[in-house]
């Protein structure tokens, strides 16, 4: 049974059009970024949430934030001693840029998963930095959705173009920096898995209607691109792009540091992703000494219970047991995550895992002290309605739903929302698990 964070009222589908048409506005959506990975099922329609349960989305999203980019800055006062305390590879975060743009555009790009159960939203996961995914496909989605229900005076929800407000991050980020109205996108299509090229102008052209020149660079292109050496064309770009990803593409990232040591910002910054390596995530749920009894309270109502895996003592529920008993004991219960990963990629789900396989991964974990282990959340059903095999109607079926809300220099900036197609189970991520992509929008 849906649950009332959901919403209670059945959802406003008066000006919604006719089917065939609302099929259409969906189908044109093809330079989304995940165009060619959809599976047949369709959405009929966007998740609309009450505007109560979507505002608590974005309030929690940015208590939380505030806390992980704390508990980050607050763990060495450098970046070299930040990543000592991470325990992590310094070939992670190559790109630190000198001065105070490092720190200030941490988190202007932020892009958690939630998970909701019978007791409400349940912060699973915080992307941070500007190689989040999806900003793109949920633009293009929204925008669906609103030619869908008849344009933007008759829709039953607000609308929120994730685009334009990472524009308007950018506009503000040339006055804050004081350079030239221009932004050089720094991606590469190798990124893209075969997706149209078409991705990278979409946010080039978006950045222009802003008033802001845009240009596209590959690694290799950067430097002549950006006039080096010599004074940069370019001295504000949008980092699209993570080192995970470039390491696996063999991808050179010398141009980009002599681009940073040029004077280039790069946005968001290299500490974005250290507040987004998952062992933060751990340290916020076990608690600082400067967390108020508020923080506490958003900690234990939003955060699930998380730890870094290491061989010591942890309390759960009251009990004090090593963490390697506890995880054996009680493998259904818990998820086992890298610290640094993507998609989904290497995560454990004890209850659907084999013992075996759990036990190896644990032992690797506790040795590694690379993991987090994070408490299953159960989600709560959301019911949804597809298009028939047909084409002739609809249906409706329950999804188990992972809400992503933008928050884009502290402003909301719209919410992706993932779910296998109805009958599925598994790891919810579109990459190599063929999830549904739509969006959640607040009711009016």
């Amino acid at each position: 049974m849906t649950i009332p964070w959901y919403g209670t009222a059945p959802p406003p589908l008066g000006t919604r059009l006719e089917l065939p048409a609302v099929q259409h506005e969906l189908t044109r959506v093809e330079d989304g970024e995940y165009a060619h990975v959809v599976p047949t099922a369709v959405s009929m329609r966007p998740v609309m949430l009450p505007h109560t349960s979507y505002n608590e989305l974005m309030t929690a999203t940015a208590a939380l934030l505030r806390m992980l980019r704390r508990t980050l800055l607050e763990s060495a006062p450098t970046a070299a001693g930040r990543i000592d305390a991470l325990g992590a590879d310094e070939e992670m975060y190559p790109l630190v840029m000198n001065g105070p743009a490092e720190e200030d555009y941490a988190t202007s790009i932020a892009r958690p998963d939630v998970m909701v159960s019978s007791t409400g939203p349940k912060f699973v996961e915080f992307n941070i930095g500007s190689g989040i995914g999806g900003v793109v496909d949920t633009a293009l989605h929204t925008a669906a959705w609103v030619a869908a229900f008849g344009g933007p005076e008759r829709m039953p929800f607000r609308a929120v173009n994730p685009l334009s407000v990472r524009d308007d991050l950018f506009v503000r980020a040339v006055r804050a920096l004081d350079v030239r109205p221009a932004v050089a996108i720094v991606g590469t299509l190798r990124d893209l898995g075969g997706r149209p090229s078409r991705y990278f102008e979409i946010q080039a052209e978006s950045l222009r209607r802003r008033g802001l020149e845009a240009e596209i660079f590959e690694p290799e292109d950067l430097l002549d691109g950006l006039g080096l050496p010599g004074t940069p064309r370019y001295q504000l770009g949008l980092r699209h792009f993570t080192i995970l990803e470039w390491r696996s593409h063999g991808i050179d990232l010398t141009p980009v540091r002599a681009a940073l040591d040029a004077g280039v910002h790069l946005i968001a910054s290299q500490t974005a992703y250290m507040i987004a390596n998952k062992k933060v995530l751990g340290w916020v749920s076990e608690g600082q000494p400067w967390m108020t009894d508020q923080d506490r309270a958003i900690v234990d109502r939003y955060l699930p219970w998380t730890r870094v895996v290491t061989d010591r003592p942890v309390e759960r529920h009251g009990r004090v047991v090593p963490l390697p008993n506890l995880l054996l004991e009680r493998q259904e219960d818990f998820v086992l995550k890298p610290a640094i990963g993507m998609s989904g990629q290497q995560v454990l789900v004890g209850h659907s895992c084999r013992p075996e396989t759990w036990h190896a991964a644990v032992t690797s974990a506790v040795a590694a002290e690379d993991h987090i282990v994070q408490e299953r959340v159960e989600p709560a059903p959301c019911r949804m309605e597809f298009a028939s095999e047909d084409g002739c109607g609809s249906y409706e079926a329950d999804v188990a739903p992972v809400f992503s809300p933008f928050l884009f220099d502290q402003r909301d900036a719209g919410c992706m929302v993932r779910y296998l197609p109805p009958g599925r189970e598994g790891v919810v991520s579109i990459h190599g698990h063929g999830a549904l992509s739509n969006v959640a929008l607040a009711l009016r």
